[in-house]
């Protein structure tokens, strides 16, 4: 149990370190004005402002703004999966008719 304990605590720590490197990664090069070898330092910089204003508005916050800071992130990928979801079924048409199994001009009605 403590193994496994572990491991996933070990998991869930990588991939938040990774996720918040690629989020100051994507700052960085927008606030480096596209370059795409932006300056390291300015990259930690990035890393930890990010952290910081994160850790400040919890501490503020205490236990409702860690339920607000979750509302949040649930209400804004909520239009993102609407989104995909018409994008999948895009996708699937696309499929279909490129392989020949649905019609590309619309169903044929004959009376």
């Amino acid at each position: 149990a403590v193994v496994s304990t572990q491991s996933t605590g070990f998991g869930i720590v990588l991939y938040f370190v990774t996720s918040a490197d690629s989020g100051s990664l994507v700052i960085d090069i927008m606030a480096a004005n596209g370059d795409q070898n932006p300056p390291r330092a300015q990259r930690i910089f990035w890393a930890f402002s990010e952290g910081a204003a994160a850790t400040a508005l919890l501490w503020a916050g205490g236990n409702d703004a860690l339920i607000a800071l979750q509302t949040a992130s649930v209400m804004t990928g909520l239009p993102y999966a609407m989104l995909m979801s018409f994008v999948c079924m895009a996708l699937w048409r696309g499929l279909a008719m490129e392989f020949g199994d649905l019609n590309p001009y619309g169903c044929d009605f004959k009376i």
